[in-house]
């Protein structure tokens, strides 16, 4: 049984502390480890995105990305050097190769700081074409898309907030394998839920994942930083921490 099966989402934070109080005490290190996880899972990979570390993960865990047509820019924080600019071209993108370390299997969440810069496009896909996992913005607004191993198309769904050009917001997208929520969140809060099943395996095992550009969809223009996967469907508290501890 994994940890997010035995706690997960159905497990209230303020639970998972009085149970780290009790193996304080009692001094199980190993438990101890797990039940912080819970509360603040690590990412598999974390790319900032920024002048430093350009498309490389920062820990070193994953191949670095291979960069299109973008250009560093002005991060969430008016950082210089803090964002990858992208223009709404075919070749303005940035492009990983996935040899099954980000292959999620089963839950997932995807976040990431972005500015619209006024003509909608794919933020993130795993696959460069067809139905794919995905977020995007569409008709100014957030959009998530969960797609099954066998590559059924699973409804997707969409917030009501709009997304302003030209302002940097966080977003989120997360699908809980044990609960079948297909979740949206907008600045650490959940603005849209669906529940589409569970019990199923999701296509995240593609060779190449990309940003920006997906053919066949429309290309995204405007900034991107602090890109974050996680095998694991945060919760809103957990969004706004991993929100904290950017680059």
């Amino acid at each position: 049984m994994t940890t997010e099966t035995q706690l997960g989402n159905s497990c209230p934070i303020e639970c998972v502390y009085c149970y780290l109080f009790l193996y304080v005490i009692s001094g199980d290190v190993n438990t101890i480890y797990v039940l912080l996880l819970a509360v603040h899972p690590e990412p598999i990979a974390f790319y900032p995105l920024n002048v430093t570390y350009k498309a490389a993960e920062k820990e070193n865990r994953q191949l670095s990305g291979i960069l299109g047509d973008v250009a560093i820019t002005r991060g969430p924080y008016n950082q210089p050097g803090g964002a990858y600019m992208f223009y709404g071209t075919v070749s303005s993108n940035i492009e990983f190769a996935n040899e099954g370390d980000l292959d999620t299997r089963f839950s997932i969440t995807l976040m990431c700081w972005v500015q619209p810069g006024g003509q909608d496009g794919l933020i993130f896909s795993y696959g460069i074409s067809g139905y794919t996992i995905c977020m995007k913005i569409e008709h100014s607004r957030f959009f998530n898309r969960i797609v099954k191993r066998s590559f059924q198309t699973l409804t997707p769904i969409i917030t009501a907030e709009l997304l302003p050009a030209g302002k940097w917001v966080h977003v989120a997208a997360s699908y809980d394998h044990n609960t079948g929520n297909n979740s949206l969140y907008i600045n650490g809060h959940l603005r849209a839920s669906q529940n589409i099943g569970t019990g199923y395996q999701i296509a995240t095992a593609t060779q190449k994942v990309r940003m920006g550009v997906k053919e066949g969809d429309s290309y995204f223009k405007g900034k991107i930083a602090e890109m974050k996967f996680y095998n694991f469907a945060l919760n809103e508290a957990q969004i706004q921490t991993s929100i904290r501890q950017g680059s």
